[in-house]
Protein backbone atom coordinates (compact mmCIF):
# COMPACT_ATOMS: atom_id res chain seq x y z
CA UNK A 1 0.00 0.00 0.00
CA UNK A 2 1.31 3.43 -0.92
CA UNK A 3 1.79 6.37 1.38
CA UNK A 4 -1.30 8.19 2.64
CA UNK A 5 -2.27 11.35 0.74
CA UNK A 6 -3.26 14.01 3.22
CA UNK A 7 -6.13 16.36 2.42
CA UNK A 8 -5.58 20.11 2.52
CA UNK A 9 -7.29 20.35 5.91
CA UNK A 10 -5.05 17.57 7.28
CA UNK A 11 -1.94 19.28 5.92
CA UNK A 12 -3.01 22.53 7.58
CA UNK A 13 -3.64 20.67 10.84
CA UNK A 14 -0.13 19.15 10.70
CA UNK A 15 1.38 22.61 10.25
CA UNK A 16 -0.70 23.99 13.13
CA UNK A 17 0.49 21.19 15.43
CA UNK A 18 4.08 21.94 14.50
CA UNK A 19 3.59 25.65 15.15
CA UNK A 20 2.41 24.89 18.68
CA UNK A 21 5.74 23.17 19.33
CA UNK A 22 7.98 25.85 17.85
CA UNK A 23 10.08 28.08 20.06
CA UNK A 24 10.70 31.79 19.69
CA UNK A 25 13.37 31.29 16.98
CA UNK A 26 11.17 29.26 14.59
CA UNK A 27 13.02 26.09 15.57
CA UNK A 28 11.29 22.80 16.40
CA UNK A 29 12.46 20.71 19.36
CA UNK A 30 14.04 17.30 18.82
CA UNK A 31 11.46 14.58 18.02
CA UNK A 32 8.69 16.97 16.91
CA UNK A 33 8.41 15.45 13.42
CA UNK A 34 8.13 11.92 14.77
CA UNK A 35 5.53 12.88 17.39
CA UNK A 36 3.26 14.70 14.92
CA UNK A 37 3.69 11.91 12.34
CA UNK A 38 2.53 9.36 14.90
CA UNK A 39 -0.56 11.44 15.71
CA UNK A 40 -1.63 11.66 12.05
CA UNK A 41 -0.53 8.18 10.99
CA UNK A 42 1.90 9.35 8.31
CA UNK A 43 5.61 9.03 7.71
CA UNK A 44 8.07 11.34 9.43
CA UNK A 45 9.31 12.49 6.02
CA UNK A 46 5.79 13.68 5.11
CA UNK A 47 5.67 15.95 8.15
CA UNK A 48 9.18 17.19 7.43
CA UNK A 49 8.24 18.09 3.82
CA UNK A 50 5.16 20.01 5.00
CA UNK A 51 7.31 21.98 7.42
CA UNK A 52 9.88 22.65 4.72
CA UNK A 53 7.22 23.95 2.31
CA UNK A 54 5.72 26.17 5.01
CA UNK A 55 9.03 28.05 5.37
CA UNK A 56 7.94 29.41 8.74
CA UNK A 57 9.18 32.89 9.58
CA UNK A 58 7.58 34.26 12.75
CA UNK A 59 9.17 37.66 12.12
CA UNK A 60 6.95 38.17 9.06
CA UNK A 61 3.78 39.83 10.38
CA UNK A 62 1.81 39.55 7.12
CA UNK A 63 2.58 35.96 6.09
CA UNK A 64 4.48 33.92 8.67
CA UNK A 65 4.23 30.72 6.60
CA UNK A 66 3.65 29.65 2.99
CA UNK A 67 0.79 27.62 1.53
CA UNK A 68 1.03 23.87 2.15
CA UNK A 69 -1.92 22.77 0.01
CA UNK A 70 -1.57 19.59 -2.04
CA UNK A 71 -0.04 19.88 -5.49
CA UNK A 72 -1.56 16.65 -6.76
CA UNK A 73 -4.52 18.30 -8.54
CA UNK A 74 -3.65 18.91 -12.17
CA UNK A 75 -0.51 16.75 -12.00
CA UNK A 76 -2.05 13.29 -11.80
CA UNK A 77 -4.10 11.00 -14.01
CA UNK A 78 -3.38 9.42 -17.35
CA UNK A 79 -1.23 11.27 -19.83
CA UNK A 80 -2.76 12.96 -22.87
CA UNK A 81 -1.97 10.83 -25.91
CA UNK A 82 -3.68 12.95 -28.56
CA UNK A 83 -1.88 16.28 -28.34
CA UNK A 84 -3.45 17.53 -31.57
CA UNK A 85 -7.09 17.25 -30.44
CA UNK A 86 -7.66 21.02 -30.45
CA UNK A 87 -6.24 21.49 -33.96
CA UNK A 88 -8.06 18.42 -35.32
CA UNK A 89 -11.30 19.66 -33.78
CA UNK A 90 -10.82 23.09 -35.33
CA UNK A 91 -10.44 21.49 -38.77
CA UNK A 92 -13.87 19.84 -38.55
CA UNK A 93 -16.96 21.60 -39.96
CA UNK A 94 -18.99 23.23 -37.20
CA UNK A 95 -22.03 21.19 -38.25
CA UNK A 96 -20.18 18.07 -37.04
CA UNK A 97 -19.24 19.64 -33.71
CA UNK A 98 -22.66 19.67 -32.04
CA UNK A 99 -22.47 16.47 -29.94
CA UNK A 100 -19.77 14.31 -28.39
CA UNK A 101 -20.99 11.40 -30.51
CA UNK A 102 -20.50 13.25 -33.82
CA UNK A 103 -17.11 14.66 -32.76
CA UNK A 104 -15.87 11.25 -31.60
CA UNK A 105 -16.95 9.67 -34.89
CA UNK A 106 -15.24 12.39 -36.94
CA UNK A 107 -12.00 12.17 -34.92
CA UNK A 108 -12.12 8.36 -34.68
CA UNK A 109 -11.80 8.59 -30.90
CA UNK A 110 -13.80 7.01 -28.04
CA UNK A 111 -16.35 9.31 -26.46
CA UNK A 112 -14.93 8.64 -22.99
CA UNK A 113 -11.49 9.80 -24.12
CA UNK A 114 -12.99 12.86 -25.79
CA UNK A 115 -14.88 13.71 -22.59
CA UNK A 116 -11.63 13.47 -20.60
CA UNK A 117 -10.06 16.07 -22.89
CA UNK A 118 -13.14 18.26 -22.46
CA UNK A 119 -12.86 18.06 -18.66
CA UNK A 120 -9.22 19.12 -18.88
CA UNK A 121 -10.14 22.23 -20.87
CA UNK A 122 -8.62 21.19 -24.20
CA UNK A 123 -11.83 22.42 -25.84
CA UNK A 124 -14.89 24.22 -24.50
CA UNK A 125 -18.65 24.24 -25.04
CA UNK A 126 -20.46 27.24 -26.50
CA UNK A 127 -24.22 27.71 -26.83
CA UNK A 128 -25.15 29.58 -30.00
CA UNK A 129 -28.40 31.53 -30.12
CA UNK A 130 -29.98 32.80 -33.33
CA UNK A 131 -29.76 36.58 -33.60
CA UNK A 132 -31.91 38.88 -35.72
CA UNK A 133 -30.44 39.90 -39.06
CA UNK A 134 -30.11 43.68 -38.76
CA UNK A 135 -29.80 46.11 -41.61
CA UNK A 136 -27.76 49.30 -41.33
CA UNK A 137 -30.91 51.31 -40.67
CA UNK A 138 -31.91 48.86 -37.92
CA UNK A 139 -28.51 49.31 -36.27
CA UNK A 140 -28.76 53.10 -36.45
CA UNK A 141 -32.18 53.07 -34.79
CA UNK A 142 -30.89 50.83 -31.98
CA UNK A 143 -27.84 53.01 -31.37
CA UNK A 144 -30.02 56.14 -31.31
CA UNK A 145 -32.38 54.48 -28.82
CA UNK A 146 -29.43 53.70 -26.53
CA UNK A 147 -27.95 57.20 -26.88
CA UNK A 148 -31.25 58.75 -25.79
CA UNK A 149 -30.50 57.44 -22.29
CA UNK A 150 -27.18 59.30 -22.11
CA UNK A 151 -27.41 62.77 -20.55
CA UNK A 152 -24.71 65.44 -20.52
CA UNK A 153 -23.75 66.95 -17.16
CA UNK A 154 -21.28 69.33 -18.78
CA UNK A 155 -19.07 69.48 -21.84
CA UNK A 156 -16.81 66.63 -20.70
CA UNK A 157 -19.00 64.49 -18.45
CA UNK A 158 -21.95 62.26 -19.30
CA UNK A 159 -24.16 59.96 -17.26
CA UNK A 160 -26.51 57.13 -18.19
CA UNK A 161 -30.15 57.37 -17.15
CA UNK A 162 -30.90 55.64 -13.85
CA UNK A 163 -34.25 54.46 -15.30
CA UNK A 164 -35.99 55.03 -11.98
CA UNK A 165 -39.08 56.32 -13.82
CA UNK A 166 -39.31 53.42 -16.28
CA UNK A 167 -41.61 50.39 -16.17
CA UNK A 168 -40.45 47.46 -18.27
CA UNK A 169 -43.19 45.29 -19.78
CA UNK A 170 -42.41 41.93 -21.38
CA UNK A 171 -44.32 38.90 -22.62
CA UNK A 172 -43.43 35.22 -22.46
CA UNK A 173 -45.08 31.94 -23.38
CA UNK A 174 -45.55 29.30 -20.69
CA UNK A 175 -47.11 25.85 -20.73
CA UNK A 176 -50.22 25.64 -18.56
CA UNK A 177 -48.61 22.71 -16.73
CA UNK A 178 -45.69 20.31 -17.06
CA UNK A 179 -45.72 16.59 -17.72
CA UNK A 180 -43.76 15.89 -14.54
CA UNK A 181 -43.79 17.99 -11.39
CA UNK A 182 -42.31 17.29 -7.96
CA UNK A 183 -44.23 17.92 -4.74
CA UNK A 184 -43.14 17.53 -1.13
CA UNK A 185 -45.96 16.15 1.01
CA UNK A 186 -46.49 15.35 4.66
CA UNK A 187 -46.83 11.68 5.69
CA UNK A 188 -50.27 10.37 4.71
CA UNK A 189 -51.08 13.39 2.52
CA UNK A 190 -52.73 12.64 -0.82
CA UNK A 191 -50.70 13.73 -3.88
CA UNK A 192 -52.47 16.09 -6.30
CA UNK A 193 -54.30 14.39 -9.17
CA UNK A 194 -53.40 16.11 -12.44
CA UNK A 195 -54.99 15.19 -15.77
CA UNK A 196 -54.57 16.33 -19.34
CA UNK A 197 -56.18 15.25 -22.60
CA UNK A 198 -52.78 14.57 -24.15
CA UNK A 199 -49.27 15.04 -22.85
CA UNK A 200 -48.16 16.01 -26.36
CA UNK A 201 -50.55 18.96 -26.66
CA UNK A 202 -50.39 20.97 -23.44
CA UNK A 203 -51.98 24.40 -23.70
CA UNK A 204 -49.55 27.33 -23.98
CA UNK A 205 -50.54 30.65 -22.45
CA UNK A 206 -48.91 34.05 -22.92
CA UNK A 207 -48.10 35.97 -19.74
CA UNK A 208 -47.26 39.65 -19.40
CA UNK A 209 -45.07 40.97 -16.58
CA UNK A 210 -44.34 44.54 -15.52
CA UNK A 211 -41.31 45.46 -13.39
CA UNK A 212 -39.43 48.60 -12.35
CA UNK A 213 -36.20 49.27 -10.51
CA UNK A 214 -36.34 48.48 -6.77
CA UNK A 215 -36.01 51.42 -4.38
CA UNK A 216 -36.78 52.51 -0.85
CA UNK A 217 -40.34 53.76 -0.32
CA UNK A 218 -39.91 56.43 2.35
CA UNK A 219 -43.67 57.01 2.61
CA UNK A 220 -44.38 53.39 3.58
CA UNK A 221 -41.04 52.82 5.28
CA UNK A 222 -40.33 49.66 3.29
CA UNK A 223 -38.53 48.46 0.19
CA UNK A 224 -40.43 48.66 -3.09
CA UNK A 225 -39.26 45.52 -4.92
CA UNK A 226 -40.30 46.79 -8.35
CA UNK A 227 -42.56 43.81 -9.08
CA UNK A 228 -45.80 45.28 -10.36
CA UNK A 229 -47.47 42.06 -11.43
CA UNK A 230 -47.89 39.22 -13.90
CA UNK A 231 -51.08 38.58 -15.88
CA UNK A 232 -52.17 35.94 -18.39
CA UNK A 233 -53.98 36.35 -21.68
CA UNK A 234 -56.91 33.99 -21.11
CA UNK A 235 -60.67 34.15 -21.07
CA UNK A 236 -63.55 32.10 -19.72
CA UNK A 237 -65.73 30.73 -22.53
CA UNK A 238 -68.63 28.23 -22.37
CA UNK A 239 -67.86 24.84 -23.83
CA UNK A 240 -69.49 24.57 -27.26
CA UNK A 241 -70.01 20.82 -27.02
CA UNK A 242 -70.47 18.36 -24.21
CA UNK A 243 -68.16 15.46 -23.44
CA UNK A 244 -67.73 12.79 -20.81
CA UNK A 245 -65.50 15.24 -18.93
CA UNK A 246 -67.99 18.15 -18.73
CA UNK A 247 -71.39 19.12 -20.12
CA UNK A 248 -71.90 21.74 -22.80
CA UNK A 249 -71.96 25.30 -21.52
CA UNK A 250 -69.39 24.72 -18.75
CA UNK A 251 -66.99 27.65 -18.46
CA UNK A 252 -63.48 26.64 -19.50
CA UNK A 253 -60.28 28.69 -19.50
CA UNK A 254 -58.98 29.29 -23.00
CA UNK A 255 -55.98 31.32 -24.25
CA UNK A 256 -56.71 34.30 -26.47
CA UNK A 257 -54.83 35.65 -29.46
CA UNK A 258 -52.86 38.73 -28.44
CA UNK A 259 -53.94 41.44 -30.85
CA UNK A 260 -53.51 45.21 -30.63
CA UNK A 261 -56.86 45.68 -28.90
CA UNK A 262 -56.26 42.79 -26.47
CA UNK A 263 -52.82 44.17 -25.53
CA UNK A 264 -54.25 47.67 -25.05
CA UNK A 265 -57.00 46.30 -22.80
CA UNK A 266 -54.38 44.46 -20.72
CA UNK A 267 -52.44 47.69 -20.20
CA UNK A 268 -55.52 49.73 -19.32
CA UNK A 269 -57.21 47.14 -17.09
CA UNK A 270 -54.23 45.60 -15.27
CA UNK A 271 -50.81 47.20 -15.81
CA UNK A 272 -51.70 50.89 -15.31
CA UNK A 273 -53.92 50.22 -12.23
CA UNK A 274 -51.07 48.15 -10.73
CA UNK A 275 -48.65 51.04 -11.28
CA UNK A 276 -51.03 53.49 -9.60
CA UNK A 277 -51.55 51.11 -6.70
CA UNK A 278 -47.93 50.09 -6.02
CA UNK A 279 -45.81 53.01 -7.25
CA UNK A 280 -44.09 54.87 -4.37
CA UNK A 281 -45.92 58.12 -3.68
CA UNK A 282 -42.69 60.08 -3.26
CA UNK A 283 -41.38 59.14 -6.72
CA UNK A 284 -41.93 60.90 -10.03
CA UNK A 285 -45.39 60.51 -11.52
CA UNK A 286 -44.02 60.82 -15.05
CA UNK A 287 -43.51 57.15 -15.91
CA UNK A 288 -42.33 55.85 -19.24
Amino acid sequence: MGAKNLSNSDRTAVLQHLLTLVNGKSILPHGAFAAVAANFGVARSTVRLIWKRAAVNLNDKLRPCSDVSSRIKGHCGRNLKHESVASRLQALPKAKRTTFRSIAAALNMPRSTLHAYYKRGIFVKYSSSVRPALTDSNKIVRVKWALDFVHALNENEYVFSDMMDYVHVDEKWFFATTVKRTYYLAPGEEPPHRTCKSKKFITKVMFLSAVARPRWDSAKGELFDGKLGTWHFTTKVPAARGSRNRPAGTLVTSPVSVTRSVYKAMLLDHVIPAIKRKWPSTESKKIT
